[in-house]
């Protein structure tokens, strides 16, 4: 497995746990690959826990076209 370094990701969302796997499913539909972080800081390349927040992150390559996706005219 990869390991994936924090710094080298940026957070395109965060909130709770459903709208996060809603948001990181879409995202995936469009060829972007995302990395969750639950409150432990534990990355996940798929599910995560169901309760709590989680934050999203994209490879900075995929940050604009992720931010379109998720906020449609911007």
């Amino acid at each position: 497995m990869t390991t994936h370094h924090h710094d080298a990701w940026i957070e395109v969302f965060s909130g709770p746990a459903f709208e996060a796997e809603v948001i990181r499913g879409m995202l995936e539909a469009n060829g972007i690959r995302c990395i969750i972080e639950d409150h432990t800081s534990v990355f996940t390349a798929h599910y995560s826990s169901v309760g709590g927040d989680m934050r999203l992150f994209v490879s900075p390559a995929d940050a604009e076209s992720a931010q379109r996706l998720i906020i449609p005219g911007e």
